[in-house]
């Protein structure tokens, strides 16, 4: 493996091997412990949208391991609220953030990734319902659903869609960067790279142009036919088109497999489609927030129908998946994966088919490596490697016995010029503006649409991007403030009066004013041993003219509150709480002081969290001076102490870097052996070794039997210095776990 003199990274072609045969069987032999019979499926379609996770669109669906609720950084359960239909802003969702956001699998730290909550709206923690998108819940009642998908790799969309034709992405973890956004593979500019990562968990920048083989060089092989239908060279949507990236394919013949997506429907109504196709929409149907959910459901149904009119409905088999999850929250941890590469949260997943059986949940897991391995075994491919070889076959979802289902044609919708119906404000003390929210009217009509008023009712006011017409597929935005002038709930309407037929929309708005602050609205008191008693302070405000009346103050969890407010506070005055935090047992131990009063927001609510222990960790970080590359560092060390009544047991304790994959920077020594007594210490000894120039983040990781707070973790860092190297350091991502 190497670089050529433009940066190209040239991997090895994974080698070729024969099947036996082809797998065959009688119908119905699966339900008797054989084979299932894959020559009825002569034609698989696999749809490629974009950026939602499975309990953004199917959390309600019945029977299926979805929620509508999720738990945030506080400890709070929060309701996954209602999703617009065009969001106001995408999500950060890079391998960084999502690990950070899994929390050792806790899944409690989404709102903290970028962009997820601005001024407190948790949009990451959004879902729609069934009649937001109710062609896709008609295809999930009516074939196969599946809620055990997972993405290939937890990050962004360029590795994932390497995986639905290669599973694998060539190492590369992130979006190519410095170039024409719209051409990410090997007709990119010189200067684009892509965040690479190798088998010890090193991360480098690359060109994004790869030479492995793919599916497609399978069928080829065999002369099967193929065919990746997506936007053309550098329009908005062309970034998907995976084969793009792999250089043999987009440098050569087999480029004229690749065709423009608006292809599909007339090879599909001719019955001319190949054995193996993908489908891939131009960025404003991809579903990638914000863009509409419904303009994209629409395309799919516009798709699907082209197939369920085609001669060829009998013998086919349509994938609907999304490739990554943008973002949004999900509740499930992903299984661990079978490599450096890490699985991804879940996306949603729709199996259509004559042969899908009706109304089947799926809770197989499964990964985009399992489109490929449905495929090399019916038409007896090898697998290209290990992913798909160790990857479940989809063929839970497809009984060959049953009568064969009929075509679904269902009707595409108007989609919502608003997008939401409703827009709730947090509290907002009295006599100021709260921060803006977001209101997106979109023209899905196919001309220009007159804007005739933009009203807000009294107690919320608004300003807006909207002119006096809006033309077709154009958006503009509706900022709107909430402002009360009094305590207690507040409710009034935004209506938007236009051409469009569904004219006016009306957007209900609500909010409650508040005359009382409570700062600040979370204490966060770290990781204290159990047992141990630990104090910090809030404050009560009274901002109105008149004496708040206390009612009753109640801490809940492992929490007790004392105030001297004595039952009210006068008009202009403050009085202060005092918080403690006494850990009952090991683990995130979450609380509250609920305070009931005589304003109108009653009640107020001060969010606590905290870390039980048994064990200390000191210090938590060590930072080394500068190291020339290729030396290695004195060591630093930690101490563990087990301050418990009971042994605790120890599984592992390992050096780690970028994304908690091993690698060669750091390295440690202990000498805790396998367990550590009641009242005993061990000592972790780091030794610093930089591989390459720049800052050098990574951890030291120690897995244990205590429950609720393994693993406990020693922050690294530490500056490769040296003039003699050409690798540069990925010095901007934390340490997180997978």
């Amino acid at each position: 493996m190497g670089l050529d003199r433009l940066g190209l990274l040239r991997l090895p072609m994974t080698g070729l091997f024969l099947l036996g045969a082809v797998l065959s069987g009688e119908p119905g032999a699966f339900a008797q412990g054989k084979r299932p019979d894959l020559t009825q499926i002569k034609q698989f379609v696999f749809i490629v949208k974009e950026n939602r996770t499975f309990d953004s669109y199917f959390g309600t669906f019945p029977g299926a391991k979805g929620t509508t609720t999720g738990m945030i950084s506080t400890g709070q359960v929060i309701p996954l609220s209602h999703e617009p239909d065009v969001l106001p802003r995408d999500f950060g969702h890079s391998g960084a953030g999502i690990f950070a956001a899994y929390d050792w699998g806790r899944m409690d730290n989404f709102d903290l990734s970028f962009t997820c909550s601005v001024n407190g709206d948790e949009l990451c923690f959004t879902q729609f319902w069934q009649q937001d998108i109710p062609n896709y819940f008609t295809y999930a009642s009516t074939f196969v659903l599946g809620d055990q998908m997972f993405s290939s790799w937890a990050g962004a969309s360029f590795p994932n869609h390497l995986y639905l034709i290669a599973a694998q992405s060539g190492g590369s973890i992130g979006n190519p960067s410095n170039g024409n956004r719209y051409n990410w593979g090997c007709d990119s500019d010189t200067r684009t790279t892509v965040q690479y990562m190798n088998s010890v968990g090193d991360v480098d920048s690359v060109y994004p142009c790869f030479d492995f083989q793919t599916l497609g060089d399978l069928l080829e092989s065999v002369q099967v036919s193929w065919k990746y239908y997506a936007p053309l060279e550098g329009t908005p949507g062309y970034e998907w088109s995976s084969y793009d990236a792999i250089d043999h394919i987009r440098n050569g013949s087999l480029w004229s497999n690749v065709v423009p997506y608006t292809q599909f429907v007339t090879d599909a109504q001719a019955g001319s489609l190949p054995a193996v196709s993908w489908v891939v929409p131009p960025e404003v149907d991809s579903e990638h927030p914000p863009n509409s959910a419904c303009e994209g459901e629409n395309w799919s149904v516009t798709q699907l129908n082209a197939i369920m009119n085609s001669p060829q409905w009998d013998s086919t088999a349509v994938f609907v998946v999304w490739d990554d999850f943008g973002g949004l929250y999900d509740h499930e941890y992903p299984p661990t994966s079978p490599d450096e590469l890490s699985y991804g949260p879940r996306v949603p997943l729709l199996i259509i088919s004559p042969y899908a059986i009706p109304g089947y949940i799926s809770h197989t897991q499964y990964e985009f490596s399992s489109f490929l391995k449905i495929v090399e075994e019916r038409f007896g491919l090898p697998p290209l490697t290990d992913r798909d070889n160790g990857a479940s076959d989809m063929l839970d979802s497809f009984n060959f016995s049953q009568t064969p289902l009929p075509p679904l044609v269902l009707q595409t919708r108007s989609c919502p010029v608003a997008s939401t119906a409703a827009v709730n404000f947090l509290p907002q003390p009295v006599g100021s503006a709260s921060p803006p929210k977001t209101v997106t009217v979109t023209n899905f009509g196919p001309s220009a649409m007159t804007i005739n008023s933009i009203a807000a009712s009294a107690g919320f006011s608004e300003t807006s991007t909207c002119g006096a017409t809006l033309g077709p597929g154009k958006n503009c935005h509706i900022s709107v403030t909430f402002a009360p002038t009094v305590s207690g709930s507040n409710t009034g309407t935004l209506t938007i009066t236009d051409s469009d037929p569904s004219s006016p929309q009306v957007v209900n708005l609500s909010g409650v004013g508040s005359q009382v602050g409570l700062a600040p609205g979370l204490i966060d008191f770290g990781t204290k041993l159990v047992g141990s008693r630990t104090a910090k302070t809030a404050t009560i405000t009274n901002q109105s003219g008149a004496t708040l009346t206390i009612s009753s103050m109640v801490a809940s969890g492992d929490y007790l509150a004392n105030n001297n407010c004595r039952g009210s506070v006068p008009p202009g005055g403050s009085c202060s709480i005092r918080v403690s935090f006494i850990p009952s047992t090991t683990g995130k131990r979450y609380g509250s002081i609920t305070l009931s009063d005589s304003d109108g927001s009653s009640p107020q609510t001060l969010n606590l969290t905290g870390i039980g222990s048994y064990l200390s960790v000191s210090p938590a970080k060590l930072v080394f001076p500068d190291q020339a590359v290729g030396t290695s560092s004195l060591p630093l060390s930690s101490t563990l102490t087990n301050n418990g009544s009971s042994l605790l047991t120890i599984s592992s304790t390992r050096a780690l870097g970028a994304w908690d994959q091993p690698f060669l920077d750091f390295s440690q020594t202990n000498t805790c052996g396998g367990s550590l007594a009641a009242g005993a210490s061990c000592t972790i000894s780091v030794t610093f070794s930089p591989q390459i120039v720049g800052r050098i983040l990574g951890n030291v990781t120690v897995f244990d039997s205590e429950s609720g707070t393994s693993p406990e973790v020693v922050s690294l860092s530490g500056t490769g210095t040296s003039d003699a190297v050409q690798r540069t350091a990925y010095d901007d991502v934390p340490a997180q776990r997978q």
